[in-house]
């Protein structure tokens, strides 16, 4: 609030929308490194790199709207099994999530990744593929059944011939410790889209009442319909502001699309000068990394999670197992509240919304208090003390730096630390909670206070209110 509010609206959503100072911390290749093993190039293990990216970033919608594609053009890496082609289709992604839909449409709908989902080697003149034809405009661009026939699925599939994706990974060395070197050190994608005009189906389809040659044709013809530009903004404004917008709000995202010739950065600046949009406010349930890394940054837990980073090592060095761990831990929680990174629902990506609240995840929502949140302090002959760690520090920091003067005020503090308004019989139970734990009088010890906070967050978990964004 101390940055923004001098900015203004205006200034806010200027700052939010400008990624040009977003740098990565650390190489996502230090997480396939291992000391005196070859290394382990799986996508799971890259997935890492993108927690420590959402946890740390100082451009987080950058890392919300490469969310918002993953789950758009979802991919799982039980169907992909290949880590390098994961990594390839995160680096695509996160690239430029705000950029023009045309551009993300061509740059991720070529990844190697996606083509793998779909079970796509190479478009064949002898037999097109009609399922990666059929997901290009019911999954990424017109919906389900919006306007277009079998006949368009066939002629799109014979327009994509010549379409591929080579890999040349496990050619680069004999062990995947050189294959990884010779990858960065030669600059060289090892997963490749490729194109061979060879085997395109020559002459002219028709596509949508147009005319198209080739798989470039298609995405342009697509990116820029308007049943996309609908599409695509009901999808926007489903991830930032709520289910069933009215007619009048998509009219007015969509005409900006269409006029901003698709530039996503210009149509959440649009949604965010909409009375509509602000009608939403605390009415979104949080999606899984809404929540979890939400909670950790509210903590301030980026300084902990980089403590050991050592950002500028080669990309060789193994990471640090405590920030291999710390970033594990986040996509542990995000999997257990419902969205496993890298391993969506299905080709259609999550269920939204009410898919979020399962009594199971609502269950593992209120157990979730943070990320290295706590450390031990062994003790000769004695059990291990567990001493609050930089988050929680934070966070009974910030509560002494507001010098509450009875426990309403706590509770009022604490709930601005997590940005969570109560009802009035929500708060209650927390002034509860403090009161019979100590009262004001336990502030003075760490220990004590920074459990009593933690413990409270158990209760907060709880409240319906903290559900919501």
């Amino acid at each position: 609030m101390e940055e923004f509010v001098p900015l203004g609206v205006r200034g806010t959503i200027d700052r939010l929308l400008d990624f040009s100072g977003s740098k990565d911390l650390g190489d996502p290749l230090r997480y396939a490194f291992k000391k005196d093993e070859d290394a382990e190039p799986g996508g799971y293990r890259f997935r890492l790199h993108w927690a420590l990216q959402m946890v740390t970033t100082k451009t987080p919608l950058r890392e919300k709207l490469a969310l918002f594609w993953h789950d758009h053009f979802a991919v799982n890496e039980d169907n992909v099994s290949h880590g390098i082609a994961m990594l390839d289709y995160m680096e695509r992604i996160r690239r430029n999530p705000a950029g023009k839909f045309a551009d993300i449409l061509t740059l991720v709908g070529k990844s190697p990744a996606v083509m793998r989902e779909l079970n796509v080697e190479l478009f064949s003149r002898l037999k097109p593929n009609e399922n990666y034809a059929r997901e290009l405009m019911e999954l990424y661009t017109l919906g389900e059944g919006n306007g277009y026939t079998e006949k368009d699925v066939k002629e799109v599939a014979r327009a994509l011939t010549g379409w591929g994706h080579l890999d040349v990974f496990w050619a680069l060395g004999k062990t995947n410790n050189e294959r990884l070197e010779n990858m960065r050190r030669a600059e060289v994608n090892p997963v490749l889209f490729v194109n061979a005009p060879e085997v395109n189906i020559p002459g002219k389809k028709r596509v949508l009442g147009q005319e198209v040659e080739n798989g470039d044709d298609v995405i342009a013809l697509l990116a820029k319909h308007p049943q996309t530009a609908k599409f695509i903004c009901e999808k926007l404004w489903g991830w930032f502001a709520g289910k069933n917008p009215s007619e009048k709000v998509i009219s007015r995202l969509s005409k900006r699309f269409i006029a901003m010739d698709g530039d996503i950065g210009l149509v959440l600046r649009e949604m965010a000068e909409m009375d509509e949009f602000y009608a939403t406010y605390r009415q979104l349930i949080k999606n899984p990394f809404d929540y979890v890394v939400g909670l950790v940054r509210a903590q301030n837990g980026g300084p902990r999670f980089i403590k050991e980073l050592e950002a500028e090592a080669d990309f060789t060095k193994p990471m640090a197992e405590d920030v291999f761990s710390g970033c594990g831990e986040v996509i542990y929680w995000a999997d257990q509240v419902g969205m496993g990174l890298f391993f969506p629902q299905s080709v259609a990506g999550w269920d939204w919304h009410e898919g979020w609240t399962s009594t199971s995840m609502l269950i593992r929502r209120k157990d979730f208090t943070g990320c290295r949140t706590w450390y031990p302090v062994e003790q000769a002959g004695k059990e291990t003390e567990w001493h609050p760690d930089l988050p929680v520090q934070y966070v009974i920091g910030q509560i002494r730096k507001r010098n509450p003067a009875d426990l309403e005020a706590l509770v009022n503090a604490f709930c601005t630390v997590y940005d969570c308004s109560l009802s009035p019989d929500q708060q209650a139970v927390l002034v509860k909670h403090f009161e019979k734990n100590g009262g004001l009088g336990m502030m003075s010890n760490d220990r004590h206070f920074g459990w009593i906070c933690t413990t409270a967050l158990n209760l907060l978990g709880s409240a319906p209110e903290f559900q919501l964004c």
